[in-house]
């Protein structure tokens, strides 16, 4: 009986970490769109655009910790997927001293190039104090936001999105407290919302800080003993792709913000401000859908499990979609629900936000999409593809504003943000077509390699002891078909026997609908091997001999390289086995 990879564990690990993220995500997004109420409220309109204009700035943030420290965590989950936990702790102990480097140094020359970024982003003498006020109150103190980002995804990759929920909620909790009081009881304007952002951040790094250091993680982190320049030179490797994708934003924002401002005016601005914040809202679920693309896809192709990535990427795209789908309808007839919540206190100006936001908000169903397809191909290692695709959103945003705005007046401006959406949907298929002419193995959008590419066994296996017996023979037939040794086969079938036999017996209830992952691949001298499953955490490494029942003294006699990790609700038992004589047959060969 052949047995084949289903979709129950993916799927499961996927909403388990999707949920988590997605809440850090919309907690973080919500920190901003707060603050923006907030000052909007207590101190006008105008202080709500002013935070606005911050946007580009808080991406050069966001790149800066990209390329130093965010890169990074995406080449440590890939390690993590290979079992190589020592070159995991180097390459995020460089990734943490460079980080606070880059902070420092950015936060410093901020302070040198004050009024050459006012006059390129604020174009609007009305909002020029206010925007001095919140962005250079922020940028002083943007080493605490990039630790937190970073913090936030080391504790991800490790295994505990829900850890980081709980944390940035707590920190969002204290960001709405102390706006109120030094927004609205002390009167400091819009640089108290600066403050109490800060403030809930060092919250977020003092609570994780604990998760990290704790025994329960995986991760060791030894900053000034595992500094390294080689590790320096792979993590801005895996960071640049996506600085590239972060500093275009900060252009196309800066683009946008002028192009608005001089067609518009204030009131364009204001407009904008609820736009942005839509988009803001969008960009949660993109960034939580990313988030777990990068972590589980990371994982997974560390592995060469092409088959559960492509499980992971279809999941989150319809996900995706049908959540802007909802975010859509809701722009489209009640957005004044969301004009009157940011402050539209004129029945003019009321109507005017109505109408951009009914037309910007058709842009989102395909820019979003695009934007998650980019995390996707960084997932498989197309490093180059991913920038590319990110270009495509300015590339046709700004010349579509301009376009339109020439064409039927300054008026019609907004009309260019739906006709871009189209512009990137075809940019997106006529480049991914390009690739998969020269592969037609590849997925199409998605371009994640047909399972065919690695020849691996990657079966699920039913919680049923009869299939479970009848799973053993087509196992030990892979084995032998690899050249594997019948000594070492034996002795891994007697290994695979036990972990799998004690996950159905003591795992929780047997049925069927519940499936153990086995996942085996021969790579170079080595055969590995992974068993998944959801049932009862079981941990069969800590247990000292004397404690070992016959099942894990059979398991540790033939397997000395033993690891197991509870990751994503699951958990994931790792184990490998040296061939022996291969070193000397591949040096015959």
């Amino acid at each position: 009986m052949i047995f084949v990879r289903k979709s129950y564990l993916t799927s499961k690990a996927m909403k388990y970490f999707l949920v988590a993220t997605i809440l850090t995500t919309i907690v973080q997004q919500l920190n901003v769109v707060v603050d923006g109420i907030v000052v909007s409220q207590f101190v006008g309109p105008d202080a709500l655009s002013a935070v606005n204009l911050y946007q580009p700035l808080s991406l050069l943030v966001t790149s800066v910790c990209t390329l130093f420290g965010m890169g990074a965590t995406v080449y440590a989950s890939k390690l993590m997927g290979q079992r190589d936990t020592d070159k995991v702790n180097h390459i995020l102990s460089t990734a943490l001293v460079s980080l606070v480097v880059a902070g420092v140094v950015l936060a410093l020359v901020s302070v040198f190039l004050e009024d050459w970024i006012v006059d390129v982003i604020c174009q609007e003498e009305r909002l020029e104090s206010y925007f001095r006020s919140y962005s250079f109150t922020m940028l002083s103190f943007c080493c605490v936001n990039m630790l937190s980002m970073f913090v936030d995804q080391m504790v991800n990759i490790d295994g505990s999105p829900q850890k980081v929920s709980r944390s940035v909620l707590i920190s969002a909790v204290v960001n709405l407290i102390l706006d109120i009081v030094f927004v609205g009881v002390l009167d400091m304007g819009v640089a108290g919302s600066a403050y109490a952002t800060i403030v809930s951040l060092v919250v977020n790094i003092l609570i994780l800080s604990g998760t990290l250091f704790s025994k329960q993680c995986s991760i060791r982190l030894n900053p000034f003993g595992q500094f390294s320049a080689k590790m320096l030179g792979q993590n801005l490797k895996y960071g640049l792709p996506l600085i590239i994708s972060n500093l275009v934003l900060m252009l196309l924002f800066i683009l946008l913000n002028n192009t608005i401002q001089d067609k518009q005016g204030a009131d364009g601005m204001f407009a904008m401000s609820i736009c942005m914040n839509i988009l803001s809202i969008s960009m949660m679920i993109t960034g939580g859908i990313g988030s777990t693309l990068l972590a589980i896809g990371g994982f997974l192709n560390g592995q060469q499990d092409y088959r559960g990535i492509r499980f992971l990427v279809n999941g989150g795209l319809k996900m995706q979609i049908l959540v802007l789908a909802v975010i859509m309808i809701v722009a489209e007839f009640v957005p004044s629900a969301l004009t009157s919540l940011f402050g539209a206190n004129t029945t003019e100006l009321a109507l005017y936000a109505d109408n951009c936001v009914r037309i910007f908000a058709w842009m989102l169903l395909v820019v979003m999409p695009a934007l998650l397809l980019a995390n996707v191909y960084q997932v498989v290692g197309r490093l180059a593809l991913s920038p590319l695709i990110v270009l495509t959103f300015p590339l046709s945003l700004i010349p579509s504003l301009l376009m339109c705005s020439y064409l039927w007046g300054d008026a019609a401006v907004w009309y260019g943000f739906p006709m871009a959406g189209i512009i990137v949907a075809l940019l997106v298929v006529v480049i991914t077509e390009v690739v998969r002419r020269k592969n037609a193995d590849l997925s199409f959008l998605t371009l994640v390699p047909a399972e065919k590419h690695v020849e691996a066994y990657d079966s699920s296996i039913p919680h049923d002891m009869e299939l479970f017996a009848s799973s053993l023979a087509d196992l030990l037939e892979y084995l032998l078909s690899k050249g594997i040794p019948q000594k070492l086969a034996d002795d891994i079938m007697h290994c695979l026997e036990e972990v799998i036999l004690n996950i159905i017996e003591h795992g929780g209830p047997t049925n069927k609908k519940k499936y153990t992952d086995v996942y085996i691949n021969k790579m170079g001298d080595w055969v590995i091997a992974s068993i998944k499953d959801d049932g009862r955490p079981f941990d069969p490494v800590k247990y000292s001999e004397d404690k070992m029942r016959n099942g894990l003294k059979i398991l540790h006699s033939y397997c000395s390289h033993l690891e197991y990790k509870f990751m994503y609700g699951q958990n994931m038992t790792f184990m490998k086995w040296n061939i022996p004589g291969q070193e000397e047959r591949n040096n015959k060969k």
